[in-house]
């Protein structure tokens, strides 16, 4: 149970790190959840059949929403665990830049001196250097 709460906790903070997880949250609810409510209750009273119909036209609209924002999802993490291993990979290097000096790829510092074996901010110890 933990282990649940905690994969849908870091799937509610990926999906609300763009500012926008609480729409799609919201979105979401109101047609697997309000909508239908309200329709179930207006045929309980009025006991119209076409009430019946728009309960499952919201449904399915829902789950398309639902479906559409969990592959966007699966694209972002696919995204981010290759960026994640770019940046692993350039992590302890130095970047040549155009006025002689060097970059820091862990940390971003530009003062990093051509002889310089270590970053004196983040105190990386660089590999090599990339000329690019």
């Amino acid at each position: 149970m933990i282990i649940i709460l905690c994969v849908l906790g870091y799937i509610l903070n990926k999906i609300n790190s763009i500012g926008y997880g609480h729409k799609i949250i919201g979105l979401m609810g109101s047609f697997l959840a309000v909508i239908p409510i309200l329709f179930y209750i207006l045929h309980y009273f009025f006991q119209l059949s076409f009430f019946l119909v728009f309960i499952y036209v919201s449904l399915v609209i829902g789950f398309l929403i639902s479906i559409f924002f969990i592959g966007l999802l699966i694209i972002e993490f696919y995204q981010d665990k290759n960026i994640n291993k770019q940046y692993s990979i350039i992590k302890k290097t130095k970047l040549l830049l155009n006025n002689g000096f060097y970059e820091c790829q862990s940390c971003g510092n530009k003062k990093v001196g051509k002889n310089d074996k270590n970053c004196d901010v983040c105190g990386i110890k660089f590999t090599s250097d990339r000329l690019e």
